[in-house]
């Protein structure tokens, strides 16, 4: 998705008002093919990912699941231009990400993704406002958008009535409900979360995953959660299970 152009948002705040494109979802968004990604620690290699196969279709919730170890944060380290194969393509839109350079590579996760972490990554003494402004100060959006957007963001987790408050005046369910509203202000194609959940209680944890799935149905955003709560992959369309680095269910 494009950055939202200025003026395109008004108060009041409707997720249709934020999100304008139409998702055609038998077309894939990010696919992995035949990735490998082995780490040396000495005389050892470790084969992170071996061989994995995977696809995200535009309008999506994918849930990679699997034990500690399993390969699936790198997997989605690889989606997010975090980390590079050994071996294999990253497709993204039918191009491959992992030939970008890194400048290249910093300017399309910009505009294309959006990252949501289990342990919030929040600055705790800045306002839930602040926290999610930063992103668009840091690519030079003009104060006036970059207002109405922080704001559209907020109310759209359902945090504008506590957006001055400091991230430490926050309940853990409330500070993950930033970090997504920090994750949808550049109006990315595609939002990555790693453990969304692990640090919330369950019903929290359920309410977050209802917001995401809300974000899927009503405005097409795609999504990938890694997760190896069993209550998580009733919210997904489509679940892959890791083990060892491979692909051992949903491929």
């Amino acid at each position: 998705m494009a950055l939202l152009p200025q003026g395109a948002v008004q108060a009041p705040i409707s997720m249709s008002m934020v999100f304008k494109e139409t998702v055609d979802t038998a077309k894939e968004l990010v696919t992995l093919k035949d990735v490998h990604r082995v780490y040396k620690t000495g005389n050892t290699e470790v084969h992170a990912l071996d061989g994995v196969n995977m696809t995200l279709r535009n309008g999506t919730l994918v849930v990679l699941k699997g034990r500690s170890g399993s390969g699936k944060t790198t997997a989605l380290n690889m989606m997010g231009g975090l980390d590079k194969p050994t071996r294999g393509q990253v497709l993204f839109r039918g191009v491959d990400i992992s030939t970008f350079d890194e400048r290249t590579l910093t300017l399309w996760r910009r505009k294309e993704v959006g990252f949501v972490f289990q342990s919030f990554g929040l600055l705790p003494y800045l306002t839930a406002y602040e926290n999610v402004e930063l992103p668009l100060k840091i690519i030079g959006v003009p104060i006036g958008d970059r207002q109405k957007r922080t704001e559209a963001c907020l109310e759209l987790v359902g945090l504008g009535k506590r957006a001055r408050h400091r991230i430490l005046e926050l309940s853990g369910g409330e500070q993950q409900r930033v970090g997504i509203a920090r994750a949808l202000t550049a109006n990315p194609s595609l939002i990555l979360a790693d453990e969304p959940t692990g640090e919330l209680d369950f019903s929290t944890g359920m309410k977050v995953m209802e917001l995401f799935r809300d974000l899927v149905d009503e405005q097409g955003v795609t999504i990938c959660v890694v997760s190896h709560d069993p209550a998580v992959e009733e919210f997904g369309d489509r679940v892959y299970e890791l083990a060892d680095g491979r692909i051992v269910k949903g491929e």
